[in-house]
């Protein structure tokens, strides 16, 4: 009787081979955590977002505008506020802040906020690329005192720092994004309960 590789015997093996790589397959997969919380919107521009273990205090730093006026990130208690640190140089940063001054227009509001926070030399920097650039929804603040990096513990810049209405940071997000993207929405719409 001459053997082939299509005989019942081959076949019944890679039914079993098969069937046992689908086990394992299944072990692993129930090994890992569900997708929960902030994991579930962490994906295409928000891929970065992450929690952090231990994050740091809200900072008490007091941000000017152009106009004067001033702000601190306690102010904001309440609400559930979306703080991006950036700079006029840095050219993510600029890629970014449209979609930033979109989300504020479709989402601010008593439960939600956008904050961007320069670390230019001047507040008048980050107020006349607002002005050049059509950003109307949001405010242009600045940090004279040049320490919103350092209580933030940032790495780089971009960076968006999200707290909930107690003032805790439940989130961050390294770098650039698209923060009028479904993804984004459906972030806010999930932190602010909408």
């Amino acid at each position: 009787m001459s053997s082939s590789i299509f005989s019942l015997g081959n076949a019944i093996r890679g039914c079993l081979l098969v069937g046992l790589f689908g086990v394992c397959f299944v072990l692993v997969q129930s090994c890992q955590p569900p997708a929960t919380g902030l994991d579930v919107y962490a994906r295409d521009s928000l891929k970065k977002l992450t929690r952090r273990e231990s994050p740091p205090a809200l900072p008490k730093t007091v941000f000017e505008a152009a106009t004067g006026e001033t702000l601190t990130l306690e102010d904001l208690r309440g609400k559930t506020v979306l703080v991006n640190v950036w700079a006029t140089w840095c050219p993510p940063c600029i890629a970014e802040m449209p979609s930033l001054d979109r989300l504020q227009n479709l989402r601010g509001g008593d439960d939600f906020q956008v904050v961007t926070i320069s670390i230019d030399r001047t507040t008048y920097e980050p107020a006349k690329f607002f002005a050049d650039n059509g950003i109307k929804n949001l405010s242009p603040w600045h940090d004279g005192s040049y320490g919103i990096p350092g209580n933030l513990q940032l790495r780089g810049y971009p960076t968006t720092v999200i707290y909930n209405p107690q003032g805790q940071e439940i989130a961050i997000l390294e770098g650039e994004a698209e923060w009028d993207s479904a993804e984004a929405l459906a972030l806010v719409d999930f932190l602010t309960r909408r």
